[in-house]
Parts: structure tokens; C-alpha cells; sequence
């Protein structure tokens, strides 16, 4: 298990603690491993991860299968992080909205570079073309849901802490060589009669 996985799952527990989240946060981890980062540095990983879990929180509550925004009767949006596809369209990797909700692999993918072209098309407002599209920046309400969702991101990467397993601890003595303190050792007699 790595250690962005362990913290999407940990985020993903803070923000709907009575779901299993091991498929979606399993996906967002691999993805956000795989792709370029959306944020520069060192933690740009990690801040994908949380722009992520937000957006799939507020978007479906962290449902991978999720489906809505019915129009005549017909699902538009689609996945965890509900994509717009309306009247049969597919996602610029050819992906249809049955695609998506099967795959959160695909799902996250193609959120990712939706976000890409979100945050180069409006970078005051780094979600608001994602959340409403050519229009979004001009947009009161898709700029309040940009801050909303980049705020959730934020609360959790100051929030969320996953301590990684500590290294075994090994003694390097210079005579001796080295020692692992919990390997059982013979024990000298020291008692008297």
C-alpha cells in the first residue's frame, strides 16, 4: 500500500466515514501517481489527491457508480466526479458515461484533465470552467464552488495526517556488525547459588 493511497483513504474517511473508499481512493492515488501533477513542488501529488477527494466528495458524496442530472429522463452526469456528458457524448479520451461510472480509473482520468484545462482556462477561479463550463469564470456561482471545493482541499491536507510505518530499527556497531534489537538473543547467566 502506498503512502498516497493510505491518505486518500484516510481523507476520503474524514469526509464520509461510513463508506468503503478503497476502489475510488485506489484510483485517485494510482492516477494522481501516474499523471503530471496539477500543482507544482515537491507535494504536488499529494494536492492533486486532495483537490480530488474534494471535488468527488461534493460532486457524489465519494461515490465511484454515481449517475445524475437527469434531462428527459436521461443521466447527463456521470461518476464520482459527476462529468457532463449529456445526450450520448463522450469524454475526450473517447469514454463514454457508462465508461466512467465502470472505471474509476477512467473516471479519474478524465476529471484530471478536465481540471487541467480548468486551471489553465481560469486560474482565479481554478474550478469554475470545470463546474460550468466556457462561462464558468465569469460565473458567481462556479466561482463560489471553485473556493468551496479548493477550501475542502486545503482543510484536508492540513488535516489529515497518515503516519508511514517506521523503519525497523537496526544497530550498526562498529565491532560487532549489525544488530536487531528484536531478534531474540541468547541471555548469560548472571544468577548465583
Amino acid at each position: 500500500m502506498s503512502a498516497l493511497f493510505a491518505w486518500v483513504v484516510a481523507a476520503s474517511s474524514v469526509l464520509a466515514p461510513a463508506r468503503q473508499h478503497d476502489q475510488l481512493a485506489e484510483a485517485i492515488a494510482t492516477r494522481a501517481e501516474a499523471e503530471a501533477p496539477l500543482f507544482k513542488g515537491d507535494d504536488g501529488r499529494l494536492r492533486t489527491s486532495a483537490l480530488l477527494v474534494a471535488i468527488a466528495f461534493r460532486e457524489s458524496s465519494l461515490r465511484a457508480g454515481a449517475v445524475g442530472d437527469h434531462v428527459r429522463g436521461k443521466p447527463t452526469s456521470f461518476c464520482a466526479f459527476q462529468l457532463n456528458l449529456p445526450w450520448g457524448r463522450k469524454t475526450a479520451e473517447g469514454w463514454t458515461g457508462e465508461d466512467l461510472v465502470e472505471d474509476p480509473h477512467k473516471c479519474v482520468t478524465a476529471a484530471i484533465h478536465m481540471l487541467r484545462i480548468s486551471m489553465r482556462v481560469c486560474p482565479s477561479y481554478p474550478l469554475a470552467w470545470y463546474a460550468a463550463g466556457p462561462a464558468g469564470c465569469a460565473s458567481e456561482r462556479a466561482q463560489r464552488i471553485s473556493r468551496d471545493r479548493m477550501a475542502i482541499a486545503q482543510r484536508l491536507l492540513r488535516d489529515v495526517l497518515v503516519e508511514e510505518e517506521p523503519p525497523k530499527a537496526v544497530l550498526l556497531l562498529p565491532s560487532i556488525g549489525a544488530i536487531d534489537p528484536a531478534a531474540p538473543r541468547p541471555r548469560p547467566f548472571c544468577g548465583g547459588a
